[in-house]
């Protein structure tokens, strides 16, 4: 059969079987009605009380409320740069058109391409996919979940078992595996922040859907707890028939499932529902359609590296985020799955108007707001305002008029330094980069760490580390290690450090000791070593196991050994946000983010990269 000739008659077959589907179901749900039931109808759907009407569309709207939530999430994975409102509207108006049209896919890409000028034909199918992917995901868990606990059929026992026990599984696969490689693409995959909230909008969105269907049954015909689940299958089985609005499987699951001894009351209110929830919905979406949204002009402001107090804050730009200016206020702005995470401390601006900006970014992005690696005044702040504070890092920042080696608390230091010296290493900075030997140094070390970190971690791009200050070391005229620098105002902190397998004892302690030599004769007044992290509680014994687990997987006790021999000031560094449960699921969104990032190619290789503020330095003997 020709290719053409299949492709015709697949499509053939998806418009016929809806219209099979719904004749066979309406022969079956004939079966059950008599000619006075469906006489009966019109009075039935005119006894019902304008409190059942106003219930109805009131738990309707609270519903799609949460609808419109799928579509946010959907653009903020895939990073459209779609504001939290259009995101919102087009989503549920694609949503109520999809599920009243039927075929919800085609349509809702349809909407949201139309509603959305700026997204190609392709995004706006990718977005209509991936909603009805992660909403049938969570429809199914929510499904076994009150198929476990309210009374359910029998037969749905053994499958709603397999489906509550599997998904635990699933976030545990989504939080080790986010990105998997599929024909030679790498896909990502929903963060494990999103799935939660997927599971936790669909929840929101069914239980309100149900409600809306609920109160327009007589009082008293079933009870609530019978009810939903035998609804969420209907809902289900209308899903998978893909008939509009799921007409036909909708109505026989729910006549059949539980002995109705007069159906008029269940068919009067099916259609009373059907009216509320898929009828107004999709008049107003249609409404909508008229006039795509406008876009809105994102705060966008360009790197101000050159003013900021702190030189790390351009890794952000690496990861996805931006420069957001507000009033007095720039903030970098990195958003972490469903985290708007304002990395370090405003760029410009005080505190409390930093925190202000965070708030109205997060809120108009629909994420959580966040703070990280933020300094005490800061923190401060933000405990004065209600938010929870976590000591997480301490930075190791030396002040550079006054460093020298030739101190007694910096003898390792100078043992560490002659070392590097008697093995003939050889160290020098500048152009022309040894690009290719700094790659295989890179891929070495690489090989040794099993992989890089990313997200606020740097990693090796050539575009990247020709705008650093850059010192190598040689051994034989062979590259042996090599370390960056982020250059702004008057701070030099430590970037990328990278070593081959045979680098001598010291090397890493020399070419940080040169790098620190070059940013005072170059007038920074001073340098950071960058973080490690921090035990937030030491009185505490689950703090305290956490902060070694934690501090074994980022390098462990031979990284702060190594920044100590340089005798820094150790500046502590604080996480926060508005409440315990969204600091715990900022900082999963950022070390997800850090421990398995995007690939490098997907990234902008012309902007700053990312602080190594966790790798493990040097050799197990330099450590």
């Amino acid at each position: 059969m020709p290719a053409s000739t299949s492709i015709g008659v697949r499509k053939l077959a998806r418009a016929v079987l809806p219209l099979c589907v719904i004749s066979i179901c309406a022969v079956l749900v004939a079966q059950h009605l008599t000619a006075e039931a469906l006489r009966a109808l019109p009075d039935q759907m005119r006894g019902l009380a304008p409190w059942q009407w106003a219930a109805a569309f009131g738990l309707t709207l609270l519903s799609f409320s949460a609808v419109a939530q799928y579509d946010l999430l959907a653009h903020r994975h895939l990073g459209t740069g779609v504001s939290a409102r259009n995101a919102r509207i087009s989503g549920a108006a694609g949503i109520a058109l999809g599920q009243t049209l039927g075929l919800g896919v085609v349509s809702g890409a349809l909407v949201r391409w139309r509603l959305l000028p700026d997204l190609s034909l392709i995004e706006a199918g990718k977005l209509s996919a991936l909603v009805s992917a992660t909403f049938v995901l969570a429809w199914g868990t929510v499904t076994a979940i009150a198929s476990l606990l309210l009374p359910a059929p029998a037969w749905t026992y053994w499958p709603a078992l397999a489906v509550a026990l599997g998904a635990p599984v699933a976030l545990i696969v989504l939080f080790v595996l986010p990105r998997v490689r599929i024909a030679g693409r790498s896909i990502a995959l929903p963060q494990l922040s999103m799935a939660l909230a997927c599971i936790g909008w669909a929840t929101v969105d069914l239980l309100m859907a149900a409600g809306a269907l609920y109160v327009l049954l007589p009082q008293g015909a079933i009870e609530l707890a019978t009810f939903l689940p035998l609804f969420l299958i209907a809902l289900g089985c209308g899903l998978v028939s893909n008939t509009p609005g799921g007409v036909g499987p909708f109505e026989l699951v729910l006549l059949t499932a539980t002995p109705w001894a007069d159906p008029t009351p269940l068919l009067a209110a099916i259609l009373a529902f059907r009216a509320v929830y898929y009828a107004v919905p999709a008049l107003i979406a249609a409404l909508v359609l008229l006039r795509p949204l406008t876009a809105r002009q994102a705060d966008v402001a360009p790197a101000p590296t050159e003013i900021s107090p702190r030189s790390e804050v351009g890794v952000v730009v690496q990861n996805g985020g931006r420069f957001s200016r507000m009033g007095v206020s720039t903030l970098a702005l990195w958003p972490t799955g469903g985290s708007l995470v304002a990395f370090a401390d405003p760029v410009a601006g005080n505190p409390a108007a930093g925190l202000d900006h965070l708030n109205i970014a997060a809120r108009q992005a629909g994420l959580r707001a966040c703070l990280y690696k933020c300094g005490p005044r800061m923190a401060h702040a933000a405990r004065l305002n209600g938010w929870q504070v976590l000591h997480i890092a301490d930075e190791a920042v030396l002040p550079l008029p006054d460093y020298t080696t030739n101190t007694p608390a910096r003898r390792t230091l100078r043992r560490k330094l002659r070392t590097a010296a008697k093995s003939g290493l050889v160290l020098r900075q500048g152009e022309p980069l040894p690009l290719a030997a700094m790659a295989r140094v890179d891929a070495e070390w690489q090989v040794m760490k099993k992989g890089a970190r990313g997200g606020s971690v740097g990693r090796f791009c050539p575009d990247y580390v020709a705008r650093q200050w850059v010192g190598c070391a040689y051994r034989a005229g062979r590259l042996v290690a090599f370390v960056t620098a982020h250059r702004a105002n008057d701070e030099w902190c430590l970037d990328i450090m990278r070593h081959s397998v045979d680098a001598p004892d010291g090397t890493m302690h020399a070419l940080v000791d040169a790098a620190i030599r070059a940013a005072r004769k170059n007038g920074a007044a001073r340098f950071s070593l960058a973080a490690t992290p921090a035990c937030p509680e030491p009185a505490s014994a689950i703090w305290r196991w956490a902060a070694l687990h934690v501090s074994t997987r980022c390098g462990g006790p031979g990284l702060r050994q190594f920044k100590s021999s340089f005798v820094p000031i150790w500046v502590p560094r604080y996480a926060a946000a508005r409440s315990r449960l969204g600091l715990a699921l900022g900082l999963l969104d950022i070390a997800q983010s850090i421990r398995i990032p995007s690939p490098i190619e997907e990234r902008d290789t012309s902007a700053p990269h990312d602080l190594d503020e966790y790798y493990e330095v040097a050799s197990n003997r330099a450590a």
